[in-house]
């Protein structure tokens, strides 16, 4: 579940192990998708409406269960 929030830069401390962090950039290099070279999840990206800030997928956050938090689905189709 990504987060509907933004996080500022001095406000996240990404541990990464191994160089195991890939990045993937569209075509204006502003928003950076980051994965997991080992099994391919998406935990966070840097975001192209508030560059170098983030938005974080909240099953990757110690401490957090994603199915303890409310939820609003949206139909990405549709927007």
């Amino acid at each position: 579940m990504m987060g509907n929030f933004v996080v500022a830069p001095e406000d996240i401390d990404i541990k990464v192990v191994d160089e195991a962090l890939g990045t993937y950039e569209f075509a204006t290099h502003v928003a950076k998708h980051h994965f997991c070279k080992r099994c391919g999840i998406y935990p966070f990206h840097q975001t192209l409406r508030k560059p170098g800030h983030y938005r974080v997928h909240l099953g990757c956050v110690d401490g957090i269960n994603p199915l303890d938090l409310p939820y609003e689905l949206i139909d990405g189709a549709s927007l």
